[in-house]
């Protein structure tokens, strides 16, 4: 008798050879595109100013904070803005802390000068 292949589906039966070659590419292409997506990632990265970022952090933190005239945006919204552009900026000294630790040294102490003179 023929030997069976080891792949099985999800229900428990055998695969066809084709469909098993057919699964194992499309593993490896995966694979493939997920580099990509990291260099991608970096990459854009990379081209964000952090000094940029903290701007924009502040001009949230004026903005909710200011009594003499109310937010425009709702406070929901603010939260989730000042949320995203943290995360950004946390991706951002990350990568700093991998690829030159001399800005991130610089940037760390910057941040730290912010949180103290609020």
């Amino acid at each position: 008798m023929g030997r069976r292949s080891i792949n099985t589906t999800k229900s428990g039966k055998f695969m066809n050879p084709t469909d098993q070659a057919r699964k194992e590419a499309r593993k490896k292409e995966l694979k493939k595109n997920k580099k990509q997506r990291q260099l991608v990632r970096a990459a854009v990265l990379k081209g964000k100013d952090p000094q940029q970022i903290i701007v924009e952090l502040e001009a949230i933190d004026k903005m909710e904070y200011d009594t003499s005239n109310p937010p425009m945006l709702n406070e929901k919204v603010l939260n989730d803005k000042r949320k995203k552009l943290k995360e950004t900026f946390d991706r951002v000294l990350r990568l700093y802390e991998k690829e030159d630790p001399e800005m991130y040294i610089q940037m760390k102490k910057q941040v730290i000068f912010l949180i103290f003179s609020v």
